[in-house]
Protein backbone atom coordinates (compact mmCIF):
# COMPACT_ATOMS: atom_id res chain seq x y z
CA UNK A 1 0.00 0.00 0.00
CA UNK A 2 2.81 2.32 1.09
CA UNK A 3 4.60 1.37 -2.27
CA UNK A 4 1.58 2.61 -4.08
CA UNK A 5 0.99 5.66 -2.69
CA UNK A 6 4.85 6.47 -3.61
CA UNK A 7 4.45 5.50 -7.10
CA UNK A 8 1.32 7.53 -7.87
CA UNK A 9 3.25 10.41 -5.93
CA UNK A 10 6.26 9.78 -8.18
CA UNK A 11 3.90 9.80 -11.49
CA UNK A 12 2.29 13.12 -9.91
CA UNK A 13 5.26 14.40 -9.69
CA UNK A 14 6.61 13.71 -13.42
CA UNK A 15 3.66 14.91 -15.08
CA UNK A 16 4.10 18.34 -13.47
CA UNK A 17 7.84 18.26 -14.34
CA UNK A 18 6.94 17.46 -17.95
CA UNK A 19 4.11 20.23 -17.83
CA UNK A 20 6.41 22.83 -16.27
CA UNK A 21 9.16 21.83 -19.01
CA UNK A 22 6.25 22.35 -22.14
CA UNK A 23 5.30 25.63 -20.31
CA UNK A 24 9.12 26.86 -20.34
CA UNK A 25 9.84 25.76 -23.94
CA UNK A 26 6.87 27.55 -24.88
CA UNK A 27 7.80 31.09 -23.42
CA UNK A 28 11.33 30.38 -24.31
CA UNK A 29 10.18 29.96 -28.57
CA UNK A 30 7.29 32.47 -28.37
CA UNK A 31 9.45 35.38 -28.92
CA UNK A 32 11.91 34.19 -31.75
CA UNK A 33 8.77 32.73 -33.64
CA UNK A 34 7.45 36.21 -32.99
CA UNK A 35 10.44 37.95 -34.11
CA UNK A 36 10.17 35.37 -37.03
CA UNK A 37 6.83 36.13 -37.98
CA UNK A 38 7.36 39.49 -38.50
CA UNK A 39 10.68 38.95 -40.54
CA UNK A 40 8.63 36.93 -42.96
CA UNK A 41 5.51 38.92 -42.90
CA UNK A 42 4.05 39.83 -46.31
CA UNK A 43 4.92 43.45 -47.40
CA UNK A 44 3.64 43.84 -50.66
CA UNK A 45 3.28 47.41 -51.45
CA UNK A 46 -0.34 47.54 -51.01
CA UNK A 47 -0.07 45.84 -47.53
CA UNK A 48 2.40 48.26 -46.14
CA UNK A 49 0.18 51.49 -47.36
CA UNK A 50 -2.95 49.66 -45.33
CA UNK A 51 -0.68 48.66 -42.26
CA UNK A 52 0.95 51.71 -41.27
CA UNK A 53 0.56 55.58 -41.78
CA UNK A 54 3.77 57.48 -43.62
CA UNK A 55 4.76 60.90 -42.88
CA UNK A 56 6.53 63.29 -44.93
CA UNK A 57 10.95 63.21 -43.91
CA UNK A 58 12.79 64.79 -46.54
CA UNK A 59 12.92 65.81 -50.18
CA UNK A 60 15.65 65.04 -52.98
CA UNK A 61 15.60 67.07 -56.47
CA UNK A 62 16.01 64.48 -59.17
CA UNK A 63 20.33 65.34 -59.20
CA UNK A 64 20.58 64.60 -55.39
CA UNK A 65 20.32 68.26 -54.00
CA UNK A 66 18.16 68.81 -51.00
CA UNK A 67 14.82 70.84 -51.34
CA UNK A 68 13.01 72.79 -49.10
CA UNK A 69 9.84 73.13 -51.28
CA UNK A 70 8.96 69.30 -52.00
CA UNK A 71 6.73 68.67 -55.34
CA UNK A 72 5.59 65.75 -53.16
CA UNK A 73 3.16 67.60 -51.44
CA UNK A 74 1.16 64.90 -49.49
CA UNK A 75 0.62 64.96 -45.74
CA UNK A 76 0.23 61.85 -43.57
CA UNK A 77 -0.53 58.21 -46.47
CA UNK A 78 -2.08 55.41 -45.46
CA UNK A 79 -4.08 53.60 -43.18
CA UNK A 80 -6.88 52.72 -45.53
CA UNK A 81 -6.79 56.43 -48.02
CA UNK A 82 -9.18 54.68 -50.14
CA UNK A 83 -7.47 57.40 -52.65
CA UNK A 84 -4.34 55.85 -52.44
CA UNK A 85 -3.43 52.34 -54.22
CA UNK A 86 0.13 50.87 -54.96
CA UNK A 87 0.08 48.63 -57.91
CA UNK A 88 2.62 45.33 -57.69
CA UNK A 89 5.25 47.30 -59.76
CA UNK A 90 5.37 49.51 -56.95
CA UNK A 91 3.29 52.38 -58.98
CA UNK A 92 1.72 54.91 -56.65
CA UNK A 93 -1.83 56.28 -57.92
CA UNK A 94 -3.50 59.07 -56.65
CA UNK A 95 -7.55 58.75 -57.46
CA UNK A 96 -6.58 56.81 -60.71
CA UNK A 97 -3.93 59.55 -61.69
CA UNK A 98 0.26 58.39 -61.39
CA UNK A 99 2.05 59.74 -58.82
CA UNK A 100 5.30 58.15 -58.98
CA UNK A 101 7.38 55.43 -58.25
CA UNK A 102 7.52 53.62 -54.17
CA UNK A 103 10.93 52.39 -53.49
CA UNK A 104 10.85 50.88 -49.64
CA UNK A 105 13.96 51.64 -48.57
CA UNK A 106 13.58 49.93 -44.85
CA UNK A 107 10.93 47.69 -43.90
CA UNK A 108 8.54 48.58 -41.00
CA UNK A 109 8.44 46.99 -37.47
CA UNK A 110 5.26 46.24 -35.66
CA UNK A 111 7.42 46.15 -32.43
CA UNK A 112 7.84 49.53 -31.22
CA UNK A 113 9.30 50.76 -27.69
CA UNK A 114 6.44 53.41 -26.95
CA UNK A 115 8.49 55.75 -29.80
CA UNK A 116 5.98 57.00 -32.70
CA UNK A 117 8.28 56.16 -35.87
CA UNK A 118 8.19 52.12 -36.55
CA UNK A 119 11.46 52.45 -38.24
CA UNK A 120 10.14 52.34 -41.69
CA UNK A 121 11.83 54.53 -44.57
CA UNK A 122 10.35 54.57 -47.88
CA UNK A 123 10.88 57.15 -51.05
CA UNK A 124 8.85 58.27 -54.03
CA UNK A 125 10.27 59.26 -57.17
CA UNK A 126 7.68 61.78 -58.40
CA UNK A 127 6.33 61.13 -62.04
CA UNK A 128 6.42 64.63 -63.03
CA UNK A 129 9.49 65.98 -61.75
CA UNK A 130 11.28 62.86 -60.72
CA UNK A 131 12.46 64.49 -57.55
CA UNK A 132 12.75 62.07 -54.40
CA UNK A 133 10.04 62.70 -51.46
CA UNK A 134 11.18 60.49 -48.16
CA UNK A 135 8.78 59.18 -45.65
CA UNK A 136 8.75 57.24 -42.20
CA UNK A 137 6.75 55.62 -40.84
CA UNK A 138 4.35 56.12 -37.69
CA UNK A 139 2.27 54.84 -35.74
CA UNK A 140 -1.67 54.97 -35.84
Amino acid sequence: MNKQKFNRKEYIINIINKLCFLLVMSIILYYPLKFAKHYLYDTTYQNILVKFAWRPDSCESHSGESKLECSCEYGIIGLDDKNFKITKDGYLHWKHQLVGKVVLIEKPSFFTTGEILTGGYMKIIDSETGDSCYYDSVIS
